[in-house]
């Protein structure tokens, strides 16, 4: 039952996140579509050895660390890569990002 209401919240805090991204001008669904397809390789890397390798096999610890080493290197490039986005306007993310918090 209480995975439904972490679903809810969730929901929630994206729908939030976008409205606030869209009133500052810093919404792009290209953006976002490459973000969950991301979110669903990492899932696929780090799920891989579990679908095929045998849990008892002597290969699944080695395998199943170096899935999450190449999905935490995946993590960092993506990140690198996300700074660097350009807005409709020219501004690259973080350069938006600095425009809105500043006080």
């Amino acid at each position: 039952m209480a995975w439904i209401v972490f679903i809810v919240l969730q929901f929630i805090v994206v729908y939030t996140g976008i409205r606030q991204e869209q009133r500052t001008g810093q919404w792009s669904w290209s953006k976002f579509a490459f973000a969950i397809g991301f979110a669903l390789l990492e899932g696929v890397i780090v799920c891989a050895p579990i679908f095929y390798f045998d849990m008892k096999s002597p290969y699944f610890i080695p395998a199943f660390s170096v899935a999450w080493v190449i999905a935490a290197l995946n993590f960092v490039w993506m990140i690198i890569v996300a700074r660097r986005w350009k807005l409709p306007d020219g501004r690259t993310s973080l350069e938006a990002y600095r425009d809105a918090h500043r006080k």
